[in-house]
């Protein structure tokens, strides 16, 4: 028995040693590696406008697209999508050069995804890599001469950046829009911008269509009554009239609101 006790004391000895001289585990990605590759297999090849670059977050390599601003610019825009899909979906696409050609830089992330089958909660596991994505997009701009950086996110990249901002106060953002910003009633605080609006201070733009999803409609007071708590007097809803939650055929009003709010906000 006591030769059995001094090889479990040893043993234990041993991990001790492991653990204190490699010091803490670094966190690893929850993101699925494969599908993440495919789709920078299929954009990087595709990029018009700007140029990707290649992040690190969580010791993981991950694909952002930057476009300089068409005029000399000190303000910068991330760009942050939706649930499984990729920094050149959609309408982020065509806001990230549209907004380059309007005099911001631009910087479109890839953000953790998961299996294609995989259920909105099982998002919330992503978040803090998501905002560690989110603080190594900072790095980059600000080495880009970038001295004033504004979050813009739609659905669950909205729901992302607010519950950034919420979570990391002290971050160097100057505010953010929220495109279609979706609630998960159920899912982590992370999930329920009402919840995390409450601790946020910096300009909002709240913006959605009058046809956008259940999960954004019906937490509108909820979000501008949580922002009212914050004494957050730059908190500003816009509902766009007939749009749905991918602004099919509003683009342009969406466009046009955001740069105007970017006019107003940015600069200050």
């Amino acid at each position: 028995m006591g030769a059995l006790r001094n090889k479990r004391y040893f043993v234990l000895i041993g991990l001790f040693l492991t653990v204190f001289l490699c010091g803490p585990a670094v966190a690893q990605t929850t993101s699925n590696i494969k599908r993440e590759q495919n789709w920078a297999d299929q954009i990087v090849d595709s990029v018009v406008v700007g140029d990707p670059v290649w992040l690190s977050a969580r010791q993981h390599k991950f694909l952002a697209l930057y476009a300089p601003p068409a005029r000399p610019g000190h303000v910068g825009v991330i760009l942050i999508h939706g649930r499984g899909v990729h920094p050149a979906w959609g309408f982020i696409e065509y806001l990230r050069g549209d907004l380059a050609e309007a005099g911001y830089h631009t910087l479109s992330l890839q953000m953790p995804i998961l299996e294609a089958d995989a259920e909105f909660g099982a998002y919330a596991k992503t978040f803090p890599e998501a905002f560690d994505r989110i603080d190594a997009g900072i790095v980059y701009l600000k080495s880009k001469g970038v001295d004033r950086i504004v979050l813009i996110g739609h659905s669950s990249g909205a729901m992302t950046a607010v519950a950034y901002l919420a979570k990391r106060p002290q971050a160097p953002v100057a505010g953010v829009v929220a495109i279609g910003l979706s609630t998960f009633a159920s899912g982590s605080d992370t999930m329920q911008p009402a919840l995390m609006l409450k601790s946020v201070h910096v300009p909002v733009l709240d913006i959605y269509g009058s046809n956008d999803l259940h999960e954004v409609l019906s937490y509108t007071e909820a979000r501008k009554s949580a922002a009212q708590q914050a004494g957050n007097t730059d908190y500003r809803a816009i509902r766009v009239p007939g749009a749905t939650h991918f602004f099919t055929d509003q683009y342009d009003v969406l466009k046009q609101d955001i740069l105007a709010w970017l006019r107003r906000h940015s600069a200050k």
